[in-house]
Formats: C-alpha cells, sequence, structure tokens
C-alpha cells in the first residue's frame, strides 16, 4: 500500500458513500468469479430481513455462502451471519424448491445490474434471479421465468419476469455507437449512455485527455476516436476476465472496491486481493462490522439506559401515590364538607377579631385545637389541619368546593406527568430491547473458514513448527491415543491427576525448543494453572511405552494410560497466551513464544480471579482495541469469546499488563 498525491476533488462522481451497490462493471466481474459455483449443491437458504439472502452451497471441495443483498451486492462471503430464530415465508419457499438442488448457471444478464442462478433438482428447474439496481428485488422463477414469488412486492407470483431491453455497454460498443447528438457535459453523456456509470466515464475521460464538462455534440471526430481507444483500453482487461482487485481507502477509511485500477483513484491508497471477490466481501464486511460497533458502542450506554428505567420507575409510583393523595383529599373535602365549612367559618370569624399571631397563642393554649390545626401560613391566608388522619390546607378566603378543586387540579397535573412517564417508560424499554439487539448482532458476525482437523482439539504449533495436540476429556484423550498417536510422535503427561494427554506430533525429529513448549502446554492445560500452581513436572515417552490396555488385575478409567519403560522429566512453568492469527483467519493460543510467532495480535494470561466466561471476554475486547483501524473488523469477526474460550486454560486467569 503506497500513498500518493491528493485525488481531484473536483471529480463530480467520486463520491464517498456509506455503502456502495455493485455497479454493472462489478457485476459483470464477480459474475465470472461466481463459476466456482457451479455443481454445487444447495445445502441452506436463509433470508435476513429486510433484504438479504444467503444460499450455502455445499461442494467437495469445500462449503460457500453465497450473499443476495437486493439493490446491493452478490458475492461469496467468508464471513457467515447467525441465522434468524424464525425463517421467514420467502425463504420457507425458497427451501422448498431449492434444497438439495445444483447450480447449473450463473450469469449477468447482458450488462445490466441483474444475476441469474439456475437450480436443477430432478426435472425441476429453477431461477433466482438478483435485481441489483435502485431497490432491487429477489425473485424465485419457474425455468420459463414465471414468477413463483418475489421477496418483494414489486411483482405478483404468476406473472411471466420480464427483461429490460438490452442497451450499449463498454464491451460491444463500436466507433459508430459513440455518435450522441447531446449538448450535456461529455462525463454524463458516457456515464448513462455506456451503462458505466460515474467513475468509469471519468477515467475514460481522463485517459482521452477529454475536458469532461465540455457538451458532447462539441467533440471532434478524433476525441471520440479516443473515447474509443480508451474504453477498449479500460474494459478489455474486464472483459478477459484479468483483474487487478483491490479496495481503496483514503484516511483509513474504506472508499470503494474495484476490479481494475483507474487513474482517477491515484491518490487512494490500496489494498489488493488475489480475487475481486475477496475484494467485495472484505469491503461489505468491514462496513457492516463498522456499522455494528457503531450501534454497539452506543450500547455501553445501555446501563445507563437501565437506570434511567428505574428513575422512570420510581418517579410513576410517586405520581401515582401523588395523584392518588390529591385525588383522595378532594373527596374528603365533600364527604366532611359540613366540618370543613366550619373550620374555616371560626377561622374567618377570628381573623376579623384579631391578628394571626394572636390566633397562634390561643391554639396553643388550647389542647383540642392544637391538635387539631398543625400549622399557620399567614401569607397564603391558610391553616394546615388533621381532620380524622387527613392532613389538608384549608384557604379561610375560599368555599370547601373551591379548595377541593385546588387538589383535584393538582391530581389532574400529576396525571399528565404519569401519563407522560408512561410513555418515557414504554420508550426506555424499547431503546433497551434495541440496544440487546445491536449488541447480539455484533456477536452474531463470525469468520467462514475450513478448519484442520486437529482443531477438535486443544492444539497450537511449536516456533519450530511442530503441531502439538491435546485431549479436552477423557473421551478425547482415548480417542488421540487410538488414532492419532504414530510412532515418531512423544506423549507427554504431568505428574498431577486431571491433566490432558498431549501428542508433539513427529516430536522424535524435534528440537529442544518444541519439547519444552509442549511440556508448558501439558502443564498449563493441567490441573496445575486450577490449583494456582506456577509451575510443575511432566514427562514424555514414546508411543511404545504408551499401554492403554490395564495390567492383569488391575482396572484403568477411560482415557487413562500406564506407562512402561523410562519417562523423561522436564520441570516446566506454565505459559500461556491467546491472541488472532490474521493469515489464517483463526484464533491460536498456547506457550507465550509460539503464540507470540504466529499471531497479529496477542495478550498474554496469568494465574487470576476471573472466570473463563469473564476472560473471554476481556480478552476478546483486548484484541480488537489492539487491532490497526483497518484491521478491526477481521479481528472482532475473527476472535470472539466463543472461540478464544478453547484456548484458555482450566480454572481462573487475568490478563497479564
Amino acid at each position: 500500500m503506497s500513498k500518493k498525491s491528493t485525488p481531484n476533488t473536483g471529480n463530480v462522481f467520486l463520491k464517498v458513500d456509506k455503502m456502495k451497490q455493485m455497479s454493472a462493471v462489478d457485476i459483470r466481474a464477480i459474475s465470472e468469479e461466481l463459476q466456482v459455483l457451479i455443481g454445487g449443491k444447495v445445502d441452506k437458504i436463509y433470508h435476513n430481513p429486510p433484504d438479504e439472502v444467503r444460499v450455502r452451497v455445499k461442494k467437495p471441495e469445500g462449503k460457500f455462502e453465497l450473499i443476495l443483498e437486493a439493490g446491493r451486492r452478490v458475492h461469496i462471503t467468508k464471513f457467515p451471519k447467525e441465522a434468524p430464530r424464525f425463517p421467514s415465508s420467502f425463504a420457507m419457499l425458497l427451501r422448498k424448491h431449492l434444497e438439495g438442488g445444483k447450480i447449473a448457471r450463473i450469469y449477468q444478464h447482458d450488462f445490466d445490474r441483474i444475476v441469474f442462478i439456475h437450480i436443477i433438482r430432478g426435472e425441476e428447474e429453477r431461477v433466482i434471479i438478483g435485481e441489483f439496481f435502485r431497490k432491487g428485488n429477489v425473485i424465485l422463477c419457474d425455468r420459463d421465468l414465471k414468477i413463483i414469488m418475489p421477496l418483494k412486492p414489486f411483482f405478483k407470483a404468476g406473472e411471466i419476469y420480464k427483461l429490460p431491453k438490452p442497451q450499449l455497454n463498454p464491451f460491444d460498443v463500436k466507433p459508430e455507437d459513440l455518435d450522441f447528438d447531446e449538448d450535456r457535459e461529455a462525463v454524463k453523456v458516457l456515464a448513462g449512455n455506456l451503462s458505466v456509470g460515474g467513475q468509469y466515464a471519468e477515467e475514460i475521460c481522463l485517459r482521452a485527455g477529454i475536458d469532461k464538462k465540455k457538451p458532447y455534440k462539441e467533440l471532434t471526430a478524433e476525441e471520440k476516436e479516443r473515447i474509443f481507444e480508451k474504453i477498449k483500453e479500460i474494459f478489455s482487461p474486464v472483459e478477459r476476465g484479468e483483474f487487478k482487485p483491490h479496495i481503496l481507502i483514503k484516511n483509513g477509511d474504506y472508499v470503494d472496491f474495484l476490479p481494475v485500477e483507474l487513474e482517477v483513484y491515484s491518490g487512494y491508497d490500496r489494498k489488493h486481493f488475489e480475487t475481486f471477490n475477496d475484494a467485495a466481501d472484505e469491503y461489505y464486511s468491514r462496513k457492516i462490522i463498522e456499522e455494528a460497533e457503531m450501534r454497539e458502542s452506543e450500547n455501553k450506554t445501555l446501563e445507563k439506559i437501565k437506570k434511567r428505567l428505574e428513575e422512570q420507575i420510581l418517579a410513576k409510583e410517586r405520581f401515582e401515590r401523588e395523584m392518588g393523595d390529591f385525588k383522595r383529599k378532594g373527596d374528603f373535602i365533600y364527604e366532611n364538607y359540613m366540618k370543613i365549612e366550619n373550620i374555616i367559618k371560626s377561622f374567618r370569624r377570628a381573623r376579623e377579631k384579631r391578628s394571626w399571631d394572636e390566633i397562634k397563642n390561643i391554639i396553643k393554649q388550647d389542647k383540642n385545637l392544637s391538635k387539631l390545626v398543625k400549622n399557620i401560613n399567614p401569607a397564603k391566608n391558610s391553616i394546615t389541619v388533621n381532620l380524622d388522619g387527613e392532613v389538608l390546607e384549608l384557604f379561610i378566603d375560599m368555599s370547601p368546593p373551591q379548595i377541593a378543586d385546588i387538589y383535584y387540579e393538582k391530581s389532574k397535573k400529576i396525571k399528565q406527568k404519569y401519563e407522560g412517564v408512561l410513555k418515557a417508560i414504554k420508550k426506555t424499554e424499547e431503546q433497551i430491547e434495541q440496544a440487546k439487539s445491536d449488541i447480539k448482532f455484533v456477536s452474531s458476525v463470525r469468520v467462514s473458514r475450513k478448519r484442520e482437523w486437529y482443531e477438535r482439539f486443544r492444539w497450537f504449533i511449536t516456533t519450530e513448527g511442530f503441531l502439538v495436540i491435546g485431549g479436552r476429556n477423557a473421551k478425547m484423550n482415548e480417542e488421540i491415543v487410538s488414532r492419532y498417536m504414530e510412532k515418531k510422535d512423544l506423549f507427554f503427561h504431568t505428574q498431577v491427576p486431571g491433566a490432558p494427554v498431549t501428542i508433539l506430533k513427529n516430536g522424535v525429529d524435534a528440537g529442544d525448543t518444541s519439547r519444552m513448549e509442549a511440556a508448558q502446554f501439558a502443564a498449563t492445560y493441567s490441573s496445575l494453572w486450577k490449583d494456582g500452581k506456577y509451575s510443575g513436572e511432566v514427562y514424555y515417552v514414546t508411543p511404545e511405552q504408551v499401554k492403554r490396555s490395564a495390567k492383569a488385575g488391575e482396572y484403568l478409567a477411560k482415557g487413562s494410560f500406564y506407562i512402561e519403560g523410562k519417562r523423561n522429566y522436564v520441570t516446566t512453568s506454565v505459559s500461556c497466551a491467546v491472541g488472532v492469527d490474521l493469515k489464517n483467519l483463526r484464533v491460536f493460543g498456547g506457550p507465550l513464544n509460539s503464540v507470540r510467532k504466529y499471531c497479529d495480535y496477542f495478550v498474554e494470561l496469568d494465574i487470576g480471579d476471573e472466570s473463563q466466561n469473564e476472560i473471554s471476554v476481556k480478552v476478546a475486547a483486548s484484541l480488537i482495541k489492539m487491532a490497526k483501524e483497518e484491521e478491526k473488523h477481521l479481528v472482532r469477526a475473527i476472535s470472539t469469546p466463543d472461540e478464544i474460550m478453547k484456548f484458555l486454560p482450566p480454572g481462573k486467569s487475568r490478563i497479564k499488563e
């Protein structure tokens, strides 16, 4: 990747979209590479609403996952997504018609953003039509293109799918086809009439030395001839399948992906790929994961949202109490109308003859009045009384109905607040559910790859390049010894019980470094780590010394063995690190030196106090944080907590500083 001069920002078509729609040129290139699916068997089909359909295809050489996203993209992905819990009716119909069928043909229609996939099952032939223009569609048809069901209701079942009229395209264009009599700018005429879009029209003008803003009808014959030559120069490699797939990068952001290099992007960084499909998959996967990460970062406020909900619930309960209290007071006034009216009249008469201070003194001296009157507020011309346990503020210049109305009005205002907080609670609950959904979405993104046979066991590669495998349980211990231990291997085990069988493949030829790392591996994944012991004794022997049958009169538990002959002992410390190997798209764990050699990013672990669940999440977060910006999406998809968990020692751990 190399930096060049700043691109011409005046290029009207060079805009950075949030997530691009594939162009007709992209579709032509990707269609060539999708031929790898021919002969494959349709295994599973999923619909991720609203617009994405995924088709899992099986072939002898491996599994593939094809994405058709209406109005946007079609390509094979190595980033599978968790299937929806409940399949849509469209997914169910696709499964009914297509699962078990073989892919017979895949091709782009003419030079349109339309892809046809023909699938044959028995005597039946079905066609999936993917439209990747405008809002697009994914349509299931029979062999005669009679529509069985569209993803979007732009068509009706039973209709015949009508193909667009053929358009002029850069692969079939002739010199005489370029005689357009139009006043529009040359770049816009070429973009529209050749169906190549803005970026390729810009490229044609740039290479032909044409002022792109010049009215097309003013172009000379010689300029049109140069345009024809440059069209052939740009698009012939695409027609021949001679791609230079790459992603354009500006300021660390993925801008676009292209099958051939364009001079209009000379100022952008480029990340090259072996196939155009890989470039498309990398581009879209990173964009999708970035969007998910953005939502996840927002979801870090989930606890704040929950706290807000708690406060809203408390407010709701308070409003319920206050609303009830005020209404009850209003009702109480009417229920005790005469008594309250007499109290008001008595204080009104007293006030005509005496000051409030004099009235306060009288109340203090009268035991019964002291029990009745709890407070006097001269400024408000009111008294607070406790009448049969109900505390009321009575205004002596008001009648009982007027005072009751004050309480009813307060209850009404509280009710408005109460209704407002109910709406707020509902909205907050929806936000919490959305936040949980977004977190689930992010965790559902992972990398698909062909796993090696040994990855079902504990495993690592020594710094000298030797494979080491270990059992996860008694059954695996027995399987490793009976099926995978060979003459040139070495068998490792700790002196303490509760250790996995560890095999150093071709260990007879391995050096001391590999043997020591295999011993560390055996010690680390034994009960030593769980018991908080930093070192222990490990022995190794040859396969002939490992006996699977018990001696006469003795018993061997499942997954246990006994050793004959001399043992070679090694005292070793425990050592564990976990990292991400981007080249092989996998998590890798084992002794520190080995992980350091093979991983792009890693963390070292130590015996600690955090559970495997806790530490797996922290390791995943640490690896993502370490990654370069352009690799974060890939690290995130590979190093999921579930994958990291497979490499954690038994017991509790911590990340070593």
